[in-house]
């Protein structure tokens, strides 16, 4: 076993990613499982959600540790991945302890530094999307032609953030902030896009973890994410109310929660479809934890911004124009900073939440 990573600046590639994990594993015995997707990469490769399982292979207690929903989210998720393959040895554990790693559950979006996959659906609004009708999103109805103009060159910020302020001072800010974010069903080409079916990645990462849960009892799920939350910080999302058993067990691994369920002070909303709580309706029986851990980067304004632009050039750009290059890699730092103090920050602070979750698992006896 090694001390795991010594990390310098993260990757700028998907494929950088997904070798150093498939390192790795290999460096310390793991087999990775390998699902190859029908997408391809920007220069015609293979694109694959690699996972490695530690410990038991059909535990009765279990940590799912997920990365690359929101592919370019997903090179901070990458590291702290591979970073504990090397550092985690599953003989020292109880017998009954697993923990299963899924590497880049977008690894077109990765690849293409994008937050949607390939058929522009945002996979954590798609959760088993065969299963049910999705909820009308009013609001969204009234924004999507603010958030995706059909303007003939790149659109102005500023128009943008005019037209949203007066929207917040008539309907207010959750009206406007849930109307964007917590999912839409009836714009493929919009923000947030659930799709019209279980996209591929998905049903390979339901296959993956019913699998591995056939057993489970007891299983936390920490879906690493960047982007929400103030800049270095980690904040641990709940889909439960505070004071809810999750909220409190969380509290007492993560420190820094948000339930985004019945709480007014609340800086983002539930959404349909998520991954890592869809993960429960695989065991009902067994008592499941899930959260989505970011990473905080930059205030929502700014995250806007530079979804809206780089939106417009996926939807009607060309990403080798200057311009529209230079949309794209903002995108890309706004969700993946390109700043190593932040990126060290992250990879420290990753680390040890991870850790804590790896402890939780093992103290539940």
């Amino acid at each position: 076993m090694s001390n795991g990573l010594r990390v310098g600046r993260l990757p700028l590639t998907y494929d950088e990613c997904r070798a150093r994990f498939r390192r790795a594993s290999a460096e310390v015995g793991i087999a990775v499982e390998i699902h190859a997707i029908a997408a391809r990469g920007p220069e015609g490769q293979v694109l694959t959600i690699d996972v490695a399982r530690v410990g038991a292979a059909a535990p009765r207690r279990a940590l799912i540790v997920v990365s690359g929903v929101h592919g370019v989210e997903g090179f901070v998720g990458s590291t702290l991945q591979a970073d504990l393959l090397l550092r985690w040895n599953g003989d020292e554990w109880p017998p009954d302890v697993g923990v299963l790693v899924v590497h880049a559950v977008n690894p077109w979006g990765m690849a293409w530094w994008r937050r949607q996959n390939e058929s522009n659906v945002d996979l954590n609004r798609n959760w088993r999307r065969d299963d049910g009708v999705p909820f009308d999103n009013e609001a969204y109805e009234i924004l999507h032609p603010l958030v995706c103009p059909d303007t003939p060159d790149l659109p102005s910020v500023d128009d943008l953030l005019t037209t949203a302020a007066a929207m917040v001072a008539e309907r207010g800010l959750g009206w406007v902030r849930d109307g964007i974010t917590v999912g839409q069903y009836r714009h493929p080409d919009g923000l947030h896009y659930g799709g019209e079916r279980t996209e591929e990645s998905n049903r390979i990462v339901e296959e993956v973890v019913g699998a591995f849960l056939t057993q489970a009892e007891r299983v936390l799920t920490i879906d690493l994410h960047t982007g929400h939350g103030p800049h270095g910080e980690v904040t641990a999302l709940s889909d439960q109310s505070s004071g809810s058993p999750q909220d409190q067990f969380f509290r007492a691994i993560f420190g820094r929660v948000e339930a985004t369920a019945g709480n007014p002070d609340a800086t983002t909303g539930v959404k349909a479809g998520q991954i890592a709580n869809g993960f429960r309706d695989l065991v009902p029986d067994a008592e499941c934890f899930s959260t989505s851990l970011e990473f905080g980067t930059a205030d929502d304004l700014e995250q806007l911004s530079a979804t809206y632009r780089e939106q417009w050039v996926h939807r009607r750009g060309d990403r080798a124009h200057h311009e529209h290059r230079a949309a794209v890699w903002a995108y890309r730092c706004c969700f993946t900073p390109d700043d190593p103090e932040w990126e060290a920050t992250a990879f420290t602070a990753g680390r040890e939440q991870l850790d804590r979750g790896l402890a939780s698992v093992i103290g539940w006896g």
